[in-house]
């Protein structure tokens, strides 16, 4: 991969099921504490939203995910990270356990969509490959990630995502 990916685990979840650690087993990220300073940190109650503009960050410093439980999940899990953080646009899941449901992305869902956003497709080749569900996932939100990946400005991207919202 050509891309950097950090996981920052809170081991909440069972580690057989769990999507970040499969992505660390197969090599394609990292469990880590130390962050490179302005890699762009997936945290979804950040102010900024990601855009195609992360991506020269995604490129040169990394991606980073916490992965801790949805039903755990707080603010204070993203206060002592360094990095830019941003939040994801309207996605809906496509994995087994929360499929259909806005936000309530898996760990890999989210890196997928934050690689597909910013350019790096060939990453998202390699990683939809580590779970079936994953090609369901973007079928779901193969226009909004489209679209996502191309505006030009923030103004427009808030538009876009507006768009999406029910």
């Amino acid at each position: 991969m050509n891309v950097r990916i950090y996981v920052i685990h809170y081991g909440e979840d069972d580690p057989r099921k769990n999507t970040a650690l499969k992505m660390v087993r197969k090599g394609y990220a990292t469990i880590t504490k130390r962050i490179p300073r302005k890699a762009i940190v997936l945290d979804p109650y950040a102010k900024d939203y990601l855009g195609p503009w992360d991506g020269f960050f995604i490129e040169k410093f990394g991606l980073v995910v916490v992965d801790a439980s949805w039903k755990k999940l707080t603010p204070n899990y993203f206060k002592r990270i360094p990095g830019l953080h941003r939040k994801l646009p309207y996605l809906v899941a496509g994995n087994p356990v929360n499929y259909g449901k806005p936000y309530m992305l898996s760990s890999i869902e989210a890196v997928i969509a934050a690689l597909y956003i910013t350019g790096f497709r060939d990453s998202v080749i390699q990683l939809k490959g580590l779970y079936k569900w994953l090609n369901t996932f973007l079928t779901l939100n193969r226009e909004p990630l489209e679209e996502y990946s191309k505006v030009g400005s923030r103004e427009e991207y808030i538009r876009v995502i507006e768009s999406y919202i029910p």
